[in-house]
């Protein structure tokens, strides 16, 4: 939504999540159907955007030789408590159901198979079949 006045900015106050099944097609690698979630805003209001100045004179500075550029955190949380993350190192193999919080792996057992692997479970990386 938009906003009448310069000096306002629309926030979301009122918000929810949408889980969408989404099919990956890789050429030469087939494709596999993932979930994945979306922050949909319900209700927007206007409200003053923040300090004018100060985000100018972040824009103006850039990066210092070696660094790195920061990534855009989500600008706004969600209103719910937020569910624990599925694991700390390999959170890109995981999904996770927003509703339920509950993980399931992002592989497949068909996907993990077409390349002569199998789907471990509890870290829901393709693995070299036991002997």
């Amino acid at each position: 939504g938009c906003c009448n006045d310069e000096s306002l900015e629309c926030v979301p106050t009122e918000e929810f999540n949408i889980t969408m099944q989404i099919m990956r097609i890789k050429p030469h690698q087939g494709q596999h159907i993932g979930e994945m979630s979306f922050l949909q805003h319900n209700k927007c209001e206007c409200r003053p955007k923040k300090d004018k100045a100060r985000q100018e004179k972040k824009s103006v500075r850039g990066k210092g030789k070696g660094q790195k550029r920061k990534r855009k955190k989500s600008r706004y949380k969600s209103w719910s408590a937020p569910c624990g993350p599925c694991s700390e190192r390999r959170k890109h193999l995981f999904v996770q159901d927003p509703q339920t919080c509950k993980c399931s792996c992002k592989n497949t057992d068909s996907r993990c198979k077409a390349r002569q692997l199998e789907l471990n479970e509890r870290t829901c990386r393709c693995d070299k079949p036991r002997r």
